[in-house]
């Protein structure tokens, strides 16, 4: 198992944490608000009591910064082959294309985007804290967080930059841009999933 593979498996054991804890913080306030009312709560009046307007241009650049990331990853890890079975260069049409990369980029964004938009749209109310879109109104985040999560618009960028670098070069291998690439993407993700842990740890004191 090479470098990135270990760390691709790190990547998604942080984000499938995230999903897990964000569900029990969910889980642990309703009990808490059942407790205190001494009646059952149901999960609609939960979320909005719970939920806190953190303003629609945060909202807008959180949702940036999430499709991001999905971005970065795949230009990371499906630009050029690597341990995984598929990869942008066995598609001749697009990888010879000048226009390949920005293709690739634009393809998995629109994906990114549809399938989130799609969740937000289709989930009943009931799964409102299963919603992306929603995802930071179950958290008070602080005006430094708030800005820290805007900074990883620029830093996925930056991944996405090196991983482009590294295709150009294929099938040769610059270690450093690999280690850069790398970097901008496991720190903006775990800026990006920092309220979900910190409000478990801290519930759990």
């Amino acid at each position: 198992m090479d470098l990135l593979t270990f760390i691709a498996l790190i990547l998604a054991v942080i984000l499938a944490g995230a999903a897990g804890l964000h569900i029990k913080n969910l889980n642990r306030v309703h009990k808490k608000i059942e407790a205190l009312e001494h009646c059952c709560v149901s999960r609609e009046a939960l979320y909005r009591e719970m939920t806190i307007a953190q303003g629609s241009n945060f909202t807008a650049l959180a949702l940036a910064a999430w499709m991001m990331l999905f971005v970065a990853i795949a230009y990371l890890y499906l630009l050029v082959p690597t341990s995984l079975p598929y990869s942008y260069m066995q598609i001749p049409a697009v990888a010879s294309s000048f226009m390949g990369f920005f293709i690739f980029g634009a393809f998995v964004a629109a994906v990114a985007a549809t399938v989130i938009l799609a969740l937000d749209r289709l989930l009943p109310e009931h799964y409102r804290g299963l919603k992306l879109t929603e995802l930071y109104s179950f958290y008070t985040l602080s005006k430094n967080t708030k800005k820290f999560i805007g900074l990883t618009v620029p830093a996925l960028s930056f991944s996405v930059l090196f991983s482009a670098f590294i295709g150009t070069i294929y099938p040769g291998r610059d270690p450093l841009a690999e280690a850069l690439a790398l970097a901008f993407l496991a720190v903006s993700m775990g800026v990006l999933v920092a309220p979900i842990y910190k409000e478990a740890w801290e519930g759990q004191r």
